[in-house]
């Protein structure tokens, strides 16, 4: 009797055979097949001798030790559903009601100085003000300025440096008007919810 080639289904379940990832009554099916010596028999033998050399045949590399963190953070920034099935869409506001929605997935941080990122949440444009997370990598350090508007600070994590104060988490900070920030900066780290004016003003160090 002549054989009849095998389906695409069957070849992908003769792939899936010779890798060792079919499983259950499928492959006790699969396995009843290639004993009735059908065509299919070839098509797992040269699978099984593909998936043979595939592990041989390139020169075992070991991965840097910063592979994990990278992936983490790249999985972590990815758009993914939460618990009630919101993607990573960009924060949005609904002008008809006055709500503003920001999501912990949407990827709105920017770095604004080496080691130190911001995800801005909102603008109030009659106060001039911002609120924002900031994020500071351990030992940055933001430039001296001095406030146009109040700037206020409450830690979630690690801890801050700031107006001459060590900051931990649940510890909040206010800065009034024309007051200087001489030293922002963090040792270990840390993670923070600002309201402050992007048009605060620089100095030099000598100025501060």
């Amino acid at each position: 009797m002549m054989q009849q080639e095998p389906s695409d289904e069957v070849l992908d379940q003769a792939a899936l055979y010779a890798l060792g990832l079919l499983e259950g009554q499928e492959k006790e099916a699969f396995e009843k097949l290639v004993a009735e010596g059908c065509a299919t028999c070839k098509a797992v033998k040269d699978l099984q001798e593909v998936a043979g050399v595939l592990g041989t045949s390139v020169t075992p590399v070991a991965p840097p030790s910063s592979l994990r963190a990278t992936l983490l953070d790249r999985i972590a920034g990815e758009g993914r559903p939460d618990q009630y099935g919101h993607t990573s869409e960009p924060s949005e506001q609904v002008e008809d009601t006055g709500l503003t929605f920001v999501r912990s997935m949407d990827d709105l941080w920017r770095e604004i100085l080496p080691g130190i990122l911001l995800k801005p949440l909102s603008f109030d444009k009659a106060q001039g003000r911002m609120t924002a997370l900031a994020r500071m990598a351990p030992n940055s350090l933001y430039a001296p300025h001095k406030h146009t508007a109040p700037e206020e600070f409450y830690v979630l994590e690690g801890t801050c440096f700031i107006g001459g104060q060590l900051l931990h988490p649940g510890d909040y900070h206010r800065a009034e008007v024309g007051t200087v920030h001489h030293e922002t900066s963090s040792e270990d780290g840390c993670l923070m919810l600002m309201i402050f004016s992007p048009n605060n003003e620089m100095l030099e160090p000598s100025q501060a």
